[in-house]
């Protein structure tokens, strides 16, 4: 006698109606649906707790390996108190002011070679140090230092306006009769100030490196016109000169940077992943120093 179709307790498939449901002309074939049902729900259960056990391993917070700095770097040398001008030519150096000195004058000479300006070492810094003040003591003019009204006895004692602007006028760094060519594959867009850049960027790496070191960007402000600068929409001053710094993550002195130019197509490893590697290159490897950046410069080539 054939079974009767029944609904009661049954369990429908998925992908089955319930008109399919009461096809069935047995209950035991009624029981091997619901049986095969159960199984597949048994595995589905047992995969979602799988991939529920990798998420929580892929989500797991990331614990650094710990490393104690290893500081075997030799102690400053002891010296006398040092005064304003040696911590400048500490960075900024003899050899730069005896480079600005011959190149201006060289310049000079072939600008104006029946009057030539006749520049020393010692007006050179002269020359430098009211361009130094110039940034904190902010005028319309640069003039108006050497005005009755508003005289910096400071600056007007040690040089006269006309002797200033006379070496403002032929200041340089490089020599141009010898300057490469722009359509070079190999063309410096800093190569007019590239002499300057490097004697300060190797007193800067010589400098011992503290324990936590940090990555950055730096904006350099500049009114003027020049293919250097930098598009930053997201920035203040949209348009400006940008370095890439490693400094010291507390002390905030520099020990190295790269004067950005644009974009360059020669790429080892990708443009931020050389930036790090490149900034990084004078880190003292073996005595863990911590390197930080944000996520702008974090690549899986760094790992």
């Amino acid at each position: 006698m054939t079974a009767k179709r029944t609904k009661k307790n049954a369990i429908i498939p998925n992908g089955l109606s319930g008109d399919e449901v009461e096809s069935f002309e047995s209950k035991d074939e009624m029981n091997n649906v619901t049986l095969a049902l159960r199984n597949e729900l048994n595995m589905n259960e047992k995969s979602s707790t799988s991939e529920k056990k990798k998420n929580a391993l892929g989500q797991k917070k990331f614990a650094a390996t710990a490393a104690d700095f290893v500081d075997n770097m030799p102690p400053p040398p002891i010296h006398d108190e040092l005064q304003p001008i040696d911590y400048f030519y500490c960075i900024f150096g003899k050899q730069s002011t005896t480079l600005l000195t011959n190149q201006s004058n060289l310049y000079s000479v072939q600008k104006h070679p029946n009057k030539p300006a006749r520049i020393s070492e010692i007006e050179m810094e002269y020359f430098i140090g009211i361009l130094l003040m110039t940034g904190i003591y902010s005028f319309p003019k640069q003039r108006y230092f050497w005005s009755s009204d508003t005289r910096f006895e400071s600056r007007s004692s040690v040089m006269s306006r006309d002797q200033f602007l006379e070496i403002k006028k032929s200041l340089h760094v490089t020599d141009n009769s010898v300057q490469s060519n722009r359509t070079d594959i190999n063309f410096d867009r800093a190569n007019k100030v590239r002499p300057l850049l490097n004697i300060v960027k190797e007193n800067f790496r010589k400098i011992s490196k503290e324990e936590k070191l940090s990555i950055d960007e730096q904006i350099i402000p500049f009114k003027g016109k020049s293919i250097m600068k930098q598009h930053m929409p997201n920035k203040p001053n949209r348009w400006d000169y940008k370095m890439f710094l490693l400094v010291g993550g507390k002390s905030g002195i520099c020990y190295d940077f790269i004067f950005y130019t644009g974009k360059n197509d020669k790429k080892k490893h990708g443009f931020c992943t050389d930036i790090v590697l490149d900034l990084c290159e004078t880190v003292p490897r073996f005595i863990n120093h911590k390197v930080y950046f944000d996520n702008y410069f974090t690549t899986i080539r760094l790992q």
